[in-house]
């Protein structure tokens, strides 16, 4: 053992101190140096592969009167399910067992997975179709509301509906949870079930046939007009002054920030969709969104979050004047003409980021409240409402799966409250 010792230090010591070498490279340097048994390497590993096997046995192994050994094994023909096998020796008993289980490991390793053991590569499967953020926002929820849960022990081939409603319900109380903190919560179980579908854990989702009642949640009063969108005559002032603010030019990679401001108090999208518009996705009077920039994941996807994951947007007269202004600037700065609109060398990040700054800005300078960026669709959606438009026209334009997200959420009375008084009182004179 010394000797191994010695023989390592002194290949190590040989070796250059500044110089950087692969796993492999090591294994092989201690396996040709006697340092490292192969055999005994073999022995261990054969041993841990023993040992999950056998793990995956429920039944008790005795050794009879006889000095047989015996234990059962799964038999879906026999009475109970299972029959009794014997061998000999334990050690030949427990290499019969091995053998059955390793053919049978893939649909034992399945019946033993639980949802605290498939999260990582449900995530992962997901992370293939949906942003940096919705995963991290997938993990927080996991976090505070699932880790550490027994159910989420339980191998989901034993999940029940009612076992797991009873949980919901459970959680749902204990949290005091709104409809929007519902959402949230349930779509975490309800998409990790609709995997373990696709894997053949199980072969039907059981929380689809969960239903929640409106009355378990907390009340979540709609919140006032004035806090979700631009009334209309603070929309008028804040495209004047978002046009003005562009005239100045105070930074030439964001100078087309104010622009995409006014236009976005026209054009029902998302930040991260007007931060990857392009000319070629202008046809005529539609515009045809088929990518956005995820701020999560620092980069364009080619794909929106629509159920389709695209969709056609109709472009209003002011807002292709906004876009034939950009055209003009961009060609007059020696630009491409056939690029991003709004974004300037590529900087989606720090135009995306002044988006959300310079609406902030404008709304304390024009002291009025402040309102997020997203309020422009909002402003955008309650607009159309108010002019009428069918609600499944104002979904298609936003781009929502649910018509339900675009009634509850996104479409406001535009009215103050004085008008509606107003309004009230001479109906009711």
């Amino acid at each position: 053992m010394a000797e191994a010792y010695a023989l390592q230090q002194n290949t190590l010591s040989s070796m250059p101190a500044s110089a950087s070498y692969s796993d492999s490279e090591i294994l092989s340097v201690l396996f040709e140096n006697g340092i490292v048994d192969p055999d005994g390497v073999r022995d261990i590993m054969n041993k841990k592969r023993t040992e999950k096997l056998l793990s995956y046995h429920n039944h008790k192994i005795w050794k009879g009167d006889d000095g047989r050994w015996r234990t059962f094994l799964p038999d879906p023909d026999k009475p109970k399910g299972r029959k009794l096998v014997s061998r000999a020796t334990e050690d030949d008993l427990k290499a019969l067992l091995c053998e059955y289980y390793s053919d049978q490991e893939e649909e034992f390793r399945k019946k033993s997975l639980t949802m605290e053991k498939l999260l990582e590569d449900w995530l992962a499967y997901k992370g293939k179709r949906f942003s940096k953020s919705t995963i991290e926002r997938n993990r927080s929820t996991w976090k505070s509301l699932y880790a550490g849960e027994p159910i989420v022990k339980v191998p989901i081939c034993n999940l029940t509906s009612d076992m797991i409603a009873e949980w919901m319900e459970e959680k749902i109380a204990i949290k005091k949870m709104n409809k929007h903190q519902y959402n949230s919560f349930s779509s975490v179980i309800r998409q990790m079930m609709d995997y373990a579908v696709k894997l053949g854990i199980i072969y039907s989702n059981p929380v689809e046939s969960i239903k929640i009642m409106n009355r378990e949640l907390r009340p979540e009063p709609k919140k006032a007009s004035e806090t979700q969108v631009f009334m209309p005559d603070e929309r008028d002032v804040v495209i004047r002054y978002a046009l003005e603010q562009y005239k100045i030019g105070r930074s030439y990679t964001q100078r087309f920030v104010p622009l995409a401001i006014a236009f976005l108090l026209s054009v029902s999208l998302r930040r991260g969709e007007v931060t990857a518009l392009r000319f070629e996705d202008l046809n005529g009077r539609n515009l045809t969104l088929s990518r956005a920039f995820s701020h999560g994941a620092g980069e364009i996807v080619e794909r929106l979050k629509d159920a389709e994951g695209w969709r056609n947007v109709y472009v209003v007269p002011s807002a292709l004047e906004i876009i034939e202004l950009v055209r003009t600037e961009r060609k007059r700065l020696g630009l491409p003409e056939n690029d991003d609109i709004f974004v300037i060398d590529g900087r989606y990040q720090s135009f995306y980021s002044a988006l959300g700054k310079m609406i902030n800005n404008y709304c304390d300078e024009l002291c009025i409240p402040r309102r997020s960026l997203h309020s422009t669709r909002r402003t955008c959606a309650s607009m159309m409402h108010a002019s009428n438009i069918s609600d499944l026209t104002i979904q298609a334009q936003l781009g929502h799966k649910d018509l339900r997200t675009t009634q509850n959420s996104y479409c406001y009375d535009l009215s103050r409250d004085d008008e509606r008084y107003e309004l009230i009182s001479q109906a009711m004179a």
